[in-house]
């Protein structure tokens, strides 16, 4: 760690790149890491312990609970929830209103490249959906993405993509996650998509540098 590139905030015990970019009504708790190239938008609050690596885009009305990471380039919509404890992994996009509950852990690497040089170097972009509900202790592949309006349930491991917009998924009868029903838009945890919406992509010039193995296309929602 190059404590150069840092501002310790003594009243938090918090170290702060010197180069971090917020909005308006940016807050954090105690013992906290930004690490630098971090933007975060208006609104943005972070709870104690939260750590958040180069690359990470934030965008507006976001609250990252206690103890909560991200391991590189991720991008966090608007008006996005993440509870105690998750990783929000390099690689990864949060769309608008997407709710992740306590623990979930994602994934960025197809192949463990480490103490294997011929291994294939590839990586992969994994789409949590707009409005999307990650229950807690949620474990989910690279590369997958999860479809607009779902709801993924307690515990459930996502290693294929989830298609079914508005679905409910969690490990039945296999140890995955599978569709179980779909919300009808009068049940009340139904979430309506905007037509006009565009679902968030990472700029070019941040893919090519913290993904170098990833195709150029591989941010575009499926």
């Amino acid at each position: 760690m190059d404590f150069d590139a840092y501002t310790f905030h003594a009243p938090s015990g918090s170290f702060i790149a010197k180069d971090f970019v917020h909005g308006e009504g940016f807050s954090h708790g105690l013992q906290c890491i930004i690490d630098a190239d971090v933007v975060v938008g208006e609104g943005v609050t972070l709870g104690h312990r939260v750590h958040l690596a180069s690359g990470t885009r934030v965008l507006d009305d976001v609250e990252i609970a206690d103890d909560c990471v991200t391991t590189g380039i991720a991008l966090l919509g608007n008006h996005v929830r993440v509870r105690t404890g998750s990783c929000v992994s390099k690689s990864v996009i949060v769309d608008d209103w997407c709710f992740i509950a306590a623990g979930i852990m994602s994934s960025h690497t197809k192949n463990v490249y480490h103490g294997r040089p011929n291994a294939p170097k590839t990586q992969l972009v994994t789409r949590f959906g707009y409005g999307t509900i990650i229950g807690s202790r949620t474990n989910t592949s690279a590369g997958v993405t999860i479809a607009p309006g779902s709801i993924v349930g307690y515990g459930s491991h996502v290693v294929f993509d989830l298609t079914t917009p508005h679905g409910i998924y969690y490990n039945s009868p296999d140890p995955w996650a599978t569709l179980q029903s779909e919300l009808d838009p009068a049940n009340p945890f139904y979430i309506e998509v905007p037509a006009d919406y565009v679902p968030h992509r990472f700029d070019p010039d941040l893919l090519r540098r913290y993904l170098p193995h990833a195709a150029p296309d591989a941010d575009l929602p499926r």
